[in-house]
């Protein structure tokens, strides 16, 4: 962000209409999610006195597609790596959504850069010149992508975000402060092989894709002890999501295998998400949700029945 402002001040281009945009899962790593918000606020008090036809927009997929529909609701399985449905859902469609909406002539501007993972370097290099900060989406509406980070390494990326003053609410010394507690790593290069600060990657809180939450680990051993709820109840529904006794025979295809959970299943996570809201003293669960859910059981018991689950 702080590289493309810099950027558009440098070109003339402080009229152009741009919007920012963050994609709120519902789930986003809590700590994470509130820097962010904070920031965006930050920004929107700031900024435009600079860039007037500047507006940042808060994306989220519709009740019907967040996770808790899906999970507590429907009884899908939470994701792993071989059904991996949350990301789609909940952010790419959202913001694919936005941009197709947006004018036809409008550029999205990424933070991608090579180096992030190997996942990522493949994906990138599938657009051909990959090199190029320059590209096309591949997918959705193929707009033009501009990838100003492209070729930075991780070092360039933190001393941008330290040495270029706008905007100023991004405060880059908390963001590394954040990123530090969730890899435990130094705040400095030792030397030219060691790894710089702040290398983590972040996921939801209900993220069970992993084996392990390594950054809300660090996070909580390095301070952040109100998360350790949040993570008690990823490491539940990862356990929970292999008992069988509360699994549908069949998927809703009709194909053999463990299908959704049953309605007794799905209550007894909603059990859980109401003993977590209760710890962290927070709401996760809004009322629209909450009747969402309870509409969705109903309409899968004559299906229970049908499978010989109840009577």
């Amino acid at each position: 962000m702080k590289v493309f402002l810099a950027a558009s001040i440098e070109s003339g281009c402080e009229n152009d209409s741009i919007t920012v945009i963050y994609c709120d899962t519902g789930v986003e790593n809590p700590e994470l999610d509130l820097f962010a918000k904070k920031t965006l606020e930050g920004m929107r008090r700031e900024l435009p006195a600079i860039f007037p036809n500047l507006r940042i927009e808060i994306l989220k997929a519709p009740l019907k597609e967040g996770f808790f529909a899906r999970v507590v609701g429907r009884g899908y399985a939470p994701p792993t790596n071989r059904f991996r449905w949350c990301t789609k859902g909940l952010r790419v469609l959202p913001v694919q959504r936005f941009i197709k909406s947006s004018p036809g002539d409008a550029a999205v501007v990424l933070g991608l850069r090579f180096g992030e993972s190997r996942q990522r370097d493949r994906s990138l290099a599938k657009g051909g010149n990959e090199r190029a900060i320059w590209q096309v989406q591949r997918e959705g509406a193929q707009r033009d992508l501009f990838l100003p980070v492209l070729d930075f390494d991780l070092e360039m990326v933190w001393a941008a975000a330290q040495s270029i003053s706008l905007p100023s609410s991004i405060d880059s010394i908390a963001l590394e402060e954040l990123y530090r507690g969730a890899t435990e790593e130094c705040p400095m290069v030792k030397s030219p092989l060691a790894p710089p600060c702040a290398s983590g990657r972040f996921g939801c809180w209900t993220c069970t894709v992993v084996r392990r939450d390594k950054s809300t680990e660090s996070m909580i051993k390095n301070g952040k002890a109100w998360l350790q709820p949040y993570l008690d109840f990823r490491d539940w529904l990862q356990v929970f999501r292999g008992n069988l006794n509360y699994r549908w025979p069949v998927r809703r295809n009709g194909a053999a295998g463990p299908g959704p959970f049953t309605v007794e299943g799905r209550k007894i996570i909603f059990k859980e998400i109401q003993l977590l809201e209760e710890a962290v003293g927070r709401e996760l669960l809004s009322h629209d949700e909450i009747y969402l859910i309870k509409s969705l059981w109903e309409q899968d018991l004559n299906s229970e029945i049908d499978l010989g689950l109840r009577i």
